[in-house]
């Protein structure tokens, strides 16, 4: 089935930076059946040979195929392996801005990743995370996802400002981001003050550089 939403987001990645414009003549994309699909206009996906042409290091050829349909999602472990791009700096520490432009990629063995889901590196600063051995300059991957269960790791924005790498802990109606380094208190949520917390995704494992 064709996954049009997915798509869309799929080619804003492709896109980048990029006009349009530029995008078509770069790819052969006929201009006005993008501007259709980013506008979530047509219920038919592009063919396969147009799909190979935008591949791009954003986008896979496969992850294409998948949210166009050609592909079943479970096929998509089929790859080798997936690029996942690296974030800016986010904070395991105090709470600081995260700077989300693409710093480069890592590559993850396909079996650890769904086609249903989204992904990505974060390169950690600060030592908070350090009994939970996250160090600074180590990349969490992380999976996009709005809520997480208790006692995950996970990255939080707060106030629409500051984001956090903590274990979330849930706690008779309290939401607790707990530091994994005994220097650091824990920051604690009432349920009146959930609204100013947006989970951003689960931390699935940790890559360090020797």
């Amino acid at each position: 089935m064709f996954q049009k939403v997915k798509f869309k987001e799929q080619l804003q990645k492709l896109i980048g930076n990029s006009t349009t414009t530029e995008f078509s003549e770069r790819t052969g994309f006929n201009r006005t059946y993008l501007s259709k699909y980013l506008n979530l206009r047509l219920d038919r996906p592009p063919s396969p040979d147009l799909l190979r042409a935008i591949t791009g290091p954003e986008v896979s050829y496969e992850e294409l195929m998948v949210s166009c349909g050609y592909l079943p999602a479970e096929s998509f472990s089929l790859c080798h392996s997936v690029r996942i791009p690296i974030l800016g700096a986010v904070h395991a520490g105090m709470p600081a801005l995260a700077v989300e432009n693409i710093e480069g990629y890592e590559t993850v063995d396909a079996s650890e990743v769904s086609a249903c889901h989204e992904y990505f590196y974060l390169r950690v600063q600060g030592d908070s995370m350090i009994n939970a051995r996250i160090y600074p300059n180590d990349l969490v991957f992380v999976r996009k996802q709005d809520d997480v269960e208790s006692g995950d790791i996970a990255v939080v924005i707060i106030d629409n400002e500051t984001a956090t790498l903590k274990r979330v802990l849930k706690k008779d109606g309290l939401l607790i981001l707990q530091a994994e380094n005994p220097a650091y208190a824990p920051m604690v949520f009432t349920p009146a003050e959930l609204p100013r917390l947006h989970i951003i995704g689960k931390v699935l494992h940790v890559k360090f550089k020797l």
